[in-house]
């Protein structure tokens, strides 16, 4: 596609993020792009307003049909933003021959960069994001884009040869790739999620399997030792791993360090109390990030001063205040069990948990066997029956209306407790109770501060 596409008509579907940068992208090439969304108008502005996209937004479409409402003729291909079902009743009814892509798929054919793809249940944003770091710090210009709210579109004609792309890649966006092809392709984990929107887990895990048949015969797959079902997958690409290093795993914890397998020798990177992020989760996302920077063909000592100096992104297990010996910690983007459970476990001191929101269809049992640290749990929102069900005679368990109740609740029980921590990590989306996981996290550190916890920067 790339420059071919000057004076050809596209249509867009889906006017959030992904689509607004797939317009401009596409226009800034001299295409003419047509923008369609089934949320009305009105709806459609007031999101753009609400994710700061309304200086962008008019760069990106030449005319808008809103409602439901869909143009004629056809156009040359169909552009659709990761919330778009490729099923979709409208795009079912197209010609078979019309091409429909995804915003990601677009934008790799426009871009010079190298790629690095990461997806999984957990942990992709920040292990995109620390990534991306390790790379900077090795003297390269790296770019975090993609599911983590910054699509590649935006910068996919910006970037060298010599750049490279590090991509969230969500299932969604897997499901309608073509020509994508990494240099390095991760996987990061698999649990279950997004069953609102497969049919099952098996629909779930084979769209993540469509990254490593992606990755080309010169490039690397990654996969966590502890993941038996990615380290199966077919690829062409040379096989790493993370995790385990009697598994074989090329970045790994041993004897209180950081370490990896280069060119047949044992390296130290750092030691463990030199990580800058020191949750159980992110031990693992540090090791998956040395693992692809390896992948890359990266020296290890280059990549070790990203390492003790990424701080971590909002929302991802950050502790946002403290107050008489409590620390408040903000877990919002643990919107699935899984997430919890990556958490929880091994967690080295007393837990006040603040759990539930709305949910995805997912089996909440699990989260009683990650309870070991967690004295009390405070439940909220529409799941918040169904996990106290499933934690019923596991855990002290208490009910809040709001999120801040919740917090104070919590704050009260946690308190005369050593180094407690009230936690929130609410294994369920935040839908009926907020916009998003940020704006519940950012009411969790509002609840918190409206305590008198000092906040931490």
């Amino acid at each position: 596609m790339g420059s071919g596409v000057g004076g050809k008509t596209f249509w867009v579907v889906g006017l959030a993020r992904s689509g607004c940068a797939a317009g401009r992208l596409l226009r800034r090439h001299g295409a003419v792009v047509i923008g369609i969304d089934d949320a009305e108008d009105a709806a459609v502005r007031r999101r753009w307003e609400s994710e700061g996209l309304t200086d962008l937004a008019p760069e990106a479409f030449d005319e808008i049909h809103a409602g439901g409402g869909w143009p004629m003729p056809a156009p040359h291909a169909v552009v659709i933003s990761p919330g778009v079902r490729p099923d979709h009743p409208r795009l079912r009814s197209l010609d078979p021959g019309l091409e429909v892509i995804g915003e990601l798929e677009l934008a790799a054919r426009f871009c010079r960069a190298r790629l690095v793809a990461i997806t999984g249940t957990n942990g992709k944003s920040t292990t995109t994001e620390w990534t991306a770091r390790l790379l900077e710090g090795a003297g390269l210009r790296a770019e975090a884009v993609g599911n983590l709210g910054r699509p590649l579109a935006l910068v996919a004609d910006e970037l060298g040869p010599a750049d490279v792309a590090v991509v969230e890649v969500s299932s969604f966006q897997l499901e309608t790739t073509r020509l994508f092809a990494p240099e390095v392709g991760a996987v990061l984990n698999l649990a279950p999620d997004h069953l609102d929107r497969y049919p099952d887990l098996a629909a779930y895990y084979a769209a993540k399997r469509i990254l490593p048949g992606l990755i080309p015969g010169t490039g690397s797959f990654v996969a966590w030792t502890g993941c038996p079902e990615a380290l199966s997958w077919p690829t062409r690409g040379r096989r790493m791993s993370f995790g385990d290093r009697d598994q074989g795993a090329d970045a790994y914890l041993s004897e209180g360090k950081m370490r990896c397998r280069w060119r047949g020798e044992e390296i130290s990177l750092v030691p463990v109390g030199d990580l800058s992020l020191q949750s159980p989760p992110n031990l693992l996302n540090a090791q998956a990030a040395v693992a692809i920077g390896l992948g890359l063909g990266i020296e290890p000592e280059r990549l070790a001063p990203g390492l003790r100096d990424y701080r971590g992104l909002a929302h991802r297990h950050q502790p946002v205040g403290a107050l008489d010996g409590v620390e408040f910690i903000d877990d919002s983007k643990a919107t699935n069990v899984h997430a919890v459970c990556a958490g929880l476990r091994g967690y080295p001191r007393p837990v006040v948990l603040i759990a539930g929101g709305s949910g995805k269809g997912e089996d909440f049992s699990a989260l009683a066997e990650v309870m070991q640290s967690v004295v009390h749990v405070v439940l909220i929102g529409e799941e918040g029956p169904r996990i106290g069900e499933a934690l019923e005679g596991v855990v002290p368990l208490s009910r809040a209306g709001t999120l801040e109740e919740a917090v104070g609740l919590a704050a009260g029980i946690a308190r005369g407790r050593e180094r407690a921590v009230v936690l929130l990590s609410p294994a369920c989306a935040s839908f009926d109770m907020f916009a998003n996981y940020r704006a519940r996290g950012a009411a969790f550190a509002s609840a918190a501060r409206s305590l008198g916890a000092v906040m931490i920067e």
